[in-house]
């Protein structure tokens, strides 16, 4: 057989095994979550972004392109309607044919309750937008660093806030939460995609354990000031404040 046979017999079988590893495409609301997604994805795809950091997922008009991330993905990975109470019309409208994964609705999600009282009386979220700011999972910010630093703004208008559910839905808060999520994403990859099972999985722990690392650097930070009171716009940081308690 010729050298050159030899090359196109190769080049055939890359291509095949290509197309059989079929990365699924993936679709993700917010800037946290698509953190973590891709984070599970290293070295095989990388997921779409749908909400854009700084917008507010409790309102917002989807561009062309970001229904189109819908429209093609063969997952959506989304909080809940209890933060983008309108989210779920759109994806049932223009992903009929997709995995649809809940994070506010799977088994191991631990959820809070609204806190009342004086100082939350009516959950007031309304005239802010700076839910992706809320992000503990800094290691992972080197995958999607536009994620974070940005500023609020109000380009959506303001608004009334969550669909105000049982559960505060800022869950991603929560670092056992976002451990949980990694091997969520993981085991829902595999399924989809057999061949990449390895990497998903392998990269899931290598986050946990780099969210472990974490942990041990805020909990240092917050030493000092341990016990103080805070003053935040909203009640959105509980999940963090269980978390570092």
């Amino acid at each position: 057989m010729s050298r050159k046979l030899l090359s196109y017999t190769a080049i055939g079988l890359v291509i095949g095994s290509t197309a059989i590893a079929d990365v699924p495409k993936v679709a993700v609301d917010i800037a946290p979550v698509h953190s973590l997604v891709s984070r599970v994805m290293e070295g095989v795809g990388s997921p779409k972004l749908i909400i854009p950091a700084g917008a507010s997922p409790h309102e917002y008009s989807l561009r062309p392109s970001e229904a189109k991330s819908i429209q093609d993905a063969d997952m959506v990975i989304w909080m809940g309607e209890d933060l983008a109470p309108w989210m779920e019309n759109s994806i049932e409208t223009l992903s009929k044919n997709a995995e649809v994964i809940t994070l506010l609705e799977e088994s191991g999600t631990k959820l809070l309750d609204f806190r009342e009282g004086a100082f939350f009386e009516e959950h007031d979220h309304g005239d802010h937008d700076d839910h992706d700011d809320h992000d503990d999972d800094k290691d992972h910010d080197d995958h999607d660093k536009d994620h974070d630093d940005h500023d609020d703004h109000d380009d959506h208008g303001d608004h009334d806030g969550h669909a105000h559910g049982e559960h505060d839905p800022h869950a991603w808060l929560s670092t056992e939460n976002a451990q949980t999520w990694l091997n969520l994403v993981a085991g829902k990859l595999s399924a989809s995609d057999p061949e990449n099972a390895g990497v998903y999985f392998a990269n899931a722990a290598a986050a946990r354990e780099e969210i472990n690392d974490l942990v041990k650097e805020v909990n240092s930070i917050l030493e000092p000031v341990r016990g103080r009171n805070f003053v935040v716009f909203h009640d959105a940081y509980q999940y963090f404040e269980t978390s570092f308690d």
